[in-house]
């Protein structure tokens, strides 16, 4: 089999640039992404009650099954009692709607079917997890700091995390005057970004120059009312695409408004509905490579009469306070998903769209097959059959047969006629070796390529790393 080597312009180097899209819905305190069914699981059901029991006497619970809002209770003919648990089932995935999971692990698996051999000194748990154990090699999990690896545990304990590990956006609001360790330690990456836009400027402060007639920076994030939507990289890769940001706000199904980074240059800009009085207003800014959504707008999306909504809603409890029913404003968009408002405002949903930036590291190969050469094949229905094929050996020699001849597999095109002999081979595999001849990758060809002595053939090979 022959060896051939790569030439200094037959490897390179490059990176695939894409950029796939997501998609939330937000609707009362659930997350749909990228338009995935909300999946329960088969094997992680929890028990359902099913007893016979007389009129009148009690119903004993399986312990297994906790009864939460929304579980119902079925009477068959007055004697058979079912609980109905389809809203107390774990997800597939044992992650919250719209989060993702990283590496995909756990999927339905049930935490009681299973016996686990590694005891954690709390208990065991049945789900696939990290571990490492204690030994001279010192190896730890990297969330373990030195001190506690060297005094918390003594060798041949067993240090282990948990899975699944997931991400899912977050909302956070914060009042005007409160608290907002988060927007404070955005303060200089926003003031980073004022050359693209004055909107990012934490306060009027952050701006070397400002008009005194007309100020560009008349607000201050550190007291200011302002929304936070907090999107993890796993979701959009290197950075947001700029130009791909959509906003919307729904009420009972009606769009009152929209917001678009149309400028590229980070401001929300709101595009619909058309002819309102706060169309081509900023509404926000986003941090593109670090996946945060400011919203500032606080202005009712409603119109002046409820002209973009003619509904008789004007008012919906967006902060879990049913006495202070708030307008519907920028700064509450995707509120029903907060921690702090995760069931409030069931009239309202929210949509949110962009593209992600990802790159992809490839490497090219050029593996050439060149004329006069890669004309014979290790096939054994390469040669003509009935040949004898057996070397002679004997105490002063070893000879292989030198008159081997190869079947002619040249077809011809005529009944009858054979067509004169030529060299063809057909090629269906590329093997990648090291330098120390180890295969370490093979290319297959959907369908093995014809090669006569006079061809010559280039096969470009590509492979992510």
């Amino acid at each position: 089999m022959p060896y051939y080597q790569f030439g200094k312009n037959d490897v390179f180097y490059n990176r695939v640039e894409s950029h796939p899209k997501c998609e939330f819905w937000m609707y009362n305190g659930s997350v749909t992404y990228n338009n995935r069914p909300h999946l329960t699981g088969t094997l992680s059901l929890p028990t359902i009650l099913s007893q016979d029991v007389t009129v009148g006497s009690d119903i004993e619970l399986d312990d297994d099954l906790s009864v939460e809002s929304g579980v119902t209770f079925a009477v068959d003919g007055g004697f058979t009692v079912t609980i109905n648990a389809s809203d107390n089932v774990s997800p597939i995935g044992h992650i919250n709607n719209g989060d993702v999971s990283l590496y995909e692990l756990n999927i339905d698996r049930d935490e009681g079917m299973n016996e686990n051999l590694i005891t954690l000194g709390v208990g065991t748990t049945n789900l696939i997890y990290p571990f490492v154990t204690k030994a001279g090699s010192l190896t730890s999990m990297k969330t373990i700091t030195t001190s506690k690896f060297n005094n918390d545990f003594a060798y041949g304990d067993v240090i282990s995390g948990s899975y699944p590990l997931a991400a899912g956006i977050t909302k956070d609001r914060f009042a005007q005057g409160a608290g907002r360790k988060y927007i404070k330690a955005l303060k200089n990456t926003l003031n980073y970004y004022t050359n693209l836009s004055h909107h990012y400027a934490y306060s009027s402060a952050s701006l070397t120059y400002v008009e005194e007639d007309s100020p560009l920076v008349n607000w201050n994030k550190e007291t200011e009312e302002i929304g936070l939507v907090s999107v993890p990289s796993i979701y959009y890769g290197s950075s947001i695409e700029k130009g791909t940001v959509d906003l919307r706000f729904y009420i009972t199904g009606t769009m009152i408004g929209q917001l678009q980074d149309e400028r590229r240059n980070g401001e929300l800009i709101q595009v619909a509905p058309k002819d309102s009085a706060n169309s081509g207003s900023v509404a926000g800014v986003i941090l593109y490579n670090e996946g945060f959504v400011v919203l500032t707008g606080s202005w009712d999306l409603r119109g002046t009469g409820g002209k973009f909504y003619p509904g008789s809603t004007t008012t919906s409890d967006y902060i879990a306070d049913a006495s202070d029913k708030k307008t519907s404003q920028w700064i509450y968009f995707a509120q029903s998903i907060s921690g702090s408002a995760g069931t409030t405002a069931p009239e309202a949903s929210f949509f949110m769209a962009f593209s992600g930036t990802s790159y992809t590291p490839v490497v090219t190969m050029l593996a050439h097959a060149k004329k006069g050469a890669l004309n014979y094949s290790n096939n054994p229905t390469f040669i003509q059959h009935g040949q004898t094929l057996t070397a002679t050996t004997s105490s002063f020699q070893y000879k292989e047969k030198i008159d081997i001849s190869p079947k002619n597999t040249i077809s011809s095109s005529f009944c009858g006629y054979n067509e004169s002999y030529k060299k063809q081979v057909f090629i269906s595999k590329i093997g990648i070796y090291d330098k120390d001849k180890n295969l370490i990758g093979i290319a297959k060809m959907a369908t093995p390529v014809r090669k006569l002595e006079d061809d010559d053939y280039t096969f470009k090979l590509k492979l992510d790393i």
